[in-house]
């Protein structure tokens, strides 16, 4: 099906718009067939290379000076490159594919590796024929056959005895090369990939499965198309997509693989193919470009997001953005308007700041520019650890160094991660803990940590050393069942229960099982935790928390004086609310008063208060994090607004002023969208959504000053995603 998805194009003012300053580096040198990036010279910083008609060359970073490798040495015109260490010599070859005569389909294309080795220094490279084939195209180096060792997959455009304007008769050779045992000497062997396709302008290689082994996607009259050698030697071809391509180029939005395509070939249209069971669907997201040629994915913006870079040539040429929006439509920012007739492009960090660049180079123009992106990153973020399933996370300064560490939860291990470099030491082994809180629980100045496995029920506090990195962190016991205590702990939170000055620990007992079922308990600390067996244990909602029980929230709700305590149940069986227990005038005795706040809310999970709008009243700020939606019950009557509807999964939520204007903001991270987003109060209860990042999840979200520079960060456990991040805010130096 074709159709055409909304395009916006706004200003970075209206929508976060990334931003580019183009810099030229080269000027009349031809038509610029082809760029990439590689480290050519061996001191960790990506260069540029680069071919015209009749020269090879490379720009070095971040001066740009210019080295020429090849310079006359093949027939014109020289069309694509490929770089790879042909030889092992440790240093990066050229593969060279030239005397590209596109109408000519009985001879010319030929094939070609080029090298230092054996050259004199400084000097041009040595040249070693591979092969020919007729209207040779595209190259690419791949690990088809999954040993480690790449092949040169050689593409030409047409056929065989092809001939316009239609180009029908054989179909083209896909030849994969591997590279024999003496480069130099021994004749380059083809291996047919495949020979049914027509006008097949470009290809990629990826790991489409994960095997090992890449295949070849080609973009062709016939479609887009996946080519995979089996271990035993034989080819098949699958179709992905309709349509008639010519460029291709894969990226990701979200969690969603996304192949882009220029349509047709040298056309005005650029198709999205979105990743499915079976044929992909395809989105036309422009049609009113002029001779489109060139395509790139990069995150642009720093939000885990990859946006689509494409340049075209004819009517002056340029260069734009295209930005998926989560709502399905396209957001188009201009980068070059017509300096710039592009015939290709690459996406790469040029400068290690995290936000990669776009190079271009003109056909007409006959140039090459970098576009350096100067988008002003909002959030910024870092990588506490990853590879495990991270379902909790806090921080606080263990060494005394000024600097905010983390402590996580992983395969069974209590972890800390010191920063600044995340240096990893363990704690305490075998509990898997699903949820966590920092306390001082022995008045020594230093913060312990306090973490709970579900079930069988277990609250442990590990006792922080004077000297944090080197000694241990002796294992106590707030509560067990192995003890007749609580069962199904899915939630912690702190607070001055009693009123006597001292943090108490609030958690739940959600199983439907054992003395405490379906019930929810605060805990005091006892006169001597370090020598205590347990703490002491208050059972405030006995009976009362059915439906799985899972996060609190801590506050004055009823202006009384006494902070009250609020919880939300995740399953229909006698869940699927928001309630909040009214405290007795001695919280240690059983009398406190339920009260619902909402029923049916499919998947209730969190729950905080807050004044939002100002009233001097309190309210809820909840989500449904086993359902889908965010939102804030007004009180006293607890009228319900919708901060956000669809956002499935937000399975965290923390409340503060984020944005430094005096209000209460909220921030969640949802873990089947995948996504971290912030909810801007604009003091009157009315919600603006942000998204912080993509391809991230979280079980777990904390609010907190990571960098000590006085505002919020956003601190995460990523169970689906497998890491733990912070993100650092930004947004007081926009």
């Amino acid at each position: 099906m074709r159709f055409i998805v909304p395009l916006l194009v706004c200003a970075s003012t209206v929508c976060a718009a990334p931003k580019f300053r183009p810099q030229e580096i080269q000027r009349d040198f031809g038509v610029v067939y082809a760029v990439n990036v590689a480290d050519m010279n061996g001191d960790g910083k990506p260069d540029i290379v680069a071919i015209g008609p009749a020269q090879a060359v490379w720009y070095e970073n971040p001066t740009w000076e210019k080295h020429i490798v090849l310079d006359g040495a093949t027939k014109k015109d020289n069309v694509a490159f490929d770089v790879y260490d042909v030889d092992g010599d440790g240093h990066p070859d050229l593969a060279l594919a030239a005397d590209w005569q596109p109408r000519n389909t009985q001879s010319g294309g030929s094939l070609q590796w080029i090298t230092r080795q054996g050259a004199p220094a400084g000097g041009l490279w040595r040249m070693t024929p591979i092969g020919a084939e007729p209207t040779l195209h595209r190259i690419r180096w791949a690990d088809v056959t999954g040993d480690g060792r790449k092949e040169l997959v050689a593409l030409p455009l047409h056929g065989r005895g092809n001939t316009p304007p239609e180009w029908q008769g054989d179909g083209l050779r896909v030849l994969v090369y591997r590279i024999p045992a003496d480069p130099f000497r021994d004749p380059w062997k083809p291996e047919i990939a495949d020979e049914t396709l027509h006008i097949a302008h470009n290809f990629i290689v990826t790991d489409f499965d994960g095997d090992g082994r890449e295949e070849i996607v080609t973009a062709s009259r016939e479609g887009v198309h996946a080519l995979k050698r089996s271990p035993s030697g034989e080819w098949s071809r699958r179709k992905i997509g309709e349509g008639q391509p010519g460029e291709i180029k894969l990226g990701r939005t979200g969690r969603t693989r996304r192949l882009a395509t220029v349509e047709p070939w040298h056309g005005n249209s650029i198709v999205v193919y979105s990743e499915a069971e079976g044929l992909w669907p395809r989105e036309t997201i422009e049609n009113e470009l002029a001779g489109a040629h060139a395509l790139g994915w990069g995150d642009f913006s720093g939000d885990g997001n990859e946006a689509l870079a494409v340049g075209w040539r004819e009517k002056g040429g340029g260069v734009a953005v295209y930005q998926r929006e989560r709502a399905g439509s396209w957001t188009k920012t201009m980068v070059d308007g017509g300096e710039m007739a592009t015939e290709d492009m690459a996406v790469a960090d040029l400068n290690g700041d995290g936000l990669p660049e776009i190079i271009a180079g003109g056909r007409t123009t006959q140039n090459i520019r970098i576009y350096w992106n100067e988008t002003q990153e909002i959030w910024t973020r870092h990588v506490v650890a990853e590879g495990f399933p991270a379902q909790t996370a806090v921080a606080t300064d263990v060494n005394g160094d000024g600097l905010k560490d983390v402590i996580t939860n992983g395969n069974g291990q209590t972890l800390l991660y010191v920063a600044p470099d995340w240096r990893k030491t363990v704690l305490h082994s075998g509990v898997n803990a699903i949820h966590s809180e920092l306390i001082d629980v022995d008045g020594d100045g230093r913060m312990d940590f306090i973490g709970a496995r579900y079930s069988p029920g277990l609250i442990y506090w590990l006792e922080q050393p004077a000297n944090a990195l080197r000694d241990p962190w002796r294992y106590h016991v707030v509560d067990s069942s192995a003890i007749g205590g609580v069962d199904g702990i899915h939630g912690l939170i702190t607070g001055d229960v009693d009123g006597d000055g001292k943090l108490d620990l609030i958690g739940n007992s959600a199983q439907p099982k054992g003395p405490f079922a379906n019930s929810l308990a605060w805990f005091r600390v006892p006169p001597n935790p370090r020598t205590a067996q347990h703490w002491e244990r208050y059972i405030f909602a006995a009976g009362d928390a059915p439906g799985l029980s899972h996060y609190l929230g801590f506050g004055d709700v009823n202006g009384d004086g006494r902070p009250d305590i609020a919880s939300a149940a995740k399953i229909p069986e006698g869940g699927n609310w928001f309630a909040w227990w009214e405290a007795p005038a001695d919280p240690r005795q059983r009398g406190w008063n339920k009260h619902v706040i909402a029923e049916n809310h499919e998947g209730a999970t969190n729950i905080l208060m807050a004044d939002v709008n100002g009233d001097g009243i309190m309210d809820f700020i909840a989500t449904r994090g086993h359902g889908k939606g965010v939102l804030w019950f007004e009180g006293p009557d607890w009228k319900m607004h919708v901060i956000h509807p669809d956002l499935e999964g937000p399975h965290s939520l923390a409340i503060g002023d984020i944005d430094g204007d005096g209000d209460i903001d909220a921030v969640t991270c949802a873990k089947d969208d995948f996504v971290v987003a912030w909810f801007e109060n604009d003091g009157k209860g009315n919600f603006t959504t942000h998204f912080i990042h993509h391809d991230q999840a979280a079980y777990d979200i904390r609010l907190v000053d990571m960098d000590n520079d006085g505002d919020l960060d956003v601190l995460v456990a990523g169970q689906n995603s497998r890491n733990v991040t912070w993100y650092e805010n930004r947004l007081h130096g926009r």
